[in-house]
């Protein structure tokens, strides 16, 4: 059964996907795909969800729900485990049919609706299943196009709210900006995701560290303490250039730096600390990410004595 991520609090939006075990089929045939529908509308009005968008494929399925209590553990076991049983019954088959826990990114529940929810309703088109997305019955964009296939356990009103307050125009809007998506595909949305978890500004990742700070970690989840409260970068610059006796106020665009205290504090900011490649570059005078790259690569191939002092400076950092 799939464990899923622990960032729960009421409120909360997520992306979340299951895919099946090893890339395999999580529906066969149309009576799966209507009983997956039928599992995923039960779990929406039980546990109170409020799901905008979704799309079901052959081998996996995209959600973007809102949890008005903090339940998506609970809602996603009961949905994934439910079904599990009735396609294993049905197939005569045993064990996973999901593969391992499923994937959900936390939303920042403003600015984000529209491109979420488009880049969910073409996924049938990425994959070349239909040239346009509301030939694919098996997800919630028939709704949005077309009031007369709206869905009741679907939440419509917030995706089409960012296109205006008239239900007919805002529909006929977001109808527009898909079929852009149709003709440029759009990038996927949650690929600049903090930690591959966390899609907003950053005050919203660091409310998210702070509903994590004092939690003992999860040995399972390992990728959550890089959303723990963190040094500043600032501070790390500090440390680190007191740490070599360098002067960070040479470290700047342009300018050329072959000292290793540079390098070894954009690894430990943005490898260890986990800050954005963008911040890093800015605070440490690197003209692109490209150059916080190179920096990373720097490191990573360094002498054994060189990261040994790498590691016994993160840990001076993260006790400060």
């Amino acid at each position: 059964m799939a464990r899923p991520l622990r960032i729960e609090f009421s409120g909360a939006l997520y992306h979340v996907m299951s895919r099946g075990n090893a890339r395999r089929p999580i529906v066969r045939d149309d009576g799966d795909r209507a009983r997956r529908l039928a599992w995923l509308e039960r779990t929406v009005m039980l546990y109170r969800w409020r799901l905008h968008a979704f799309c079901l494929m052959d081998n996996h399925e995209h959600l973007y729900v809102e949890t008005p209590e903090p339940n998506l553990s609970a809602g996603m076991q009961h949905l994934n485990g439910s079904y599990t049983s009735y396609f294993n019954r049905r197939h005569r088959r045993v064990g996973h049919l999901f593969q391992g826990r499923f994937k959900a990114v936390l939303i920042e529940n403003a600015g984000h609706y529209s491109e979420i929810s488009r880049y969910i309703h073409l996924n049938p088109v990425r994959a070349g299943r239909v040239a346009r997305p509301e030939a694919w019955r098996w997800s919630s964009y028939p709704g949005y196009r077309n009031r007369a296939r709206a869905l009741a356990w679907v939440t419509y009103a917030d995706v089409l709210r960012e296109f205006g307050r008239r239900a007919n125009a805002a529909r006929q809007a977001y109808r527009r900006y898909v079929m852009e998506g149709v003709a440029s595909m759009p990038p996927c949305p949650w690929a600049d995701a903090v930690s591959g978890l966390v899609v907003g500004d950053e005050a919203f990742v660091e409310r998210v560290r702070a509903l994590l700070a004092g939690r003992p970690p999860d040995p399972a989840l390992p990728v959550l303490a890089d959303l723990r409260p963190r040094p500043a970068l600032a501070r790390i610059v500090a440390l680190t250039a007191e740490a070599f006796d360098a002067d960070p106020a040479g470290w700047t665009a342009g300018r050329r730096d072959d000292g290793q205290a540079r390098a070894v504090a954009a690894y430990l900011a943005r490898r260890c600390f986990g800050h954005r490649a963008r911040d890093v570059a800015s605070a440490l005078g690197y003209r692109s990410h490209g150059g916080v790259a190179s920096a990373l690569q720097r490191i990573e191939a360094a002498s054994p004595a060189l990261r040994r002092t790498v590691a016994q400076l993160e840990k001076r950092i993260a006790n400060d």
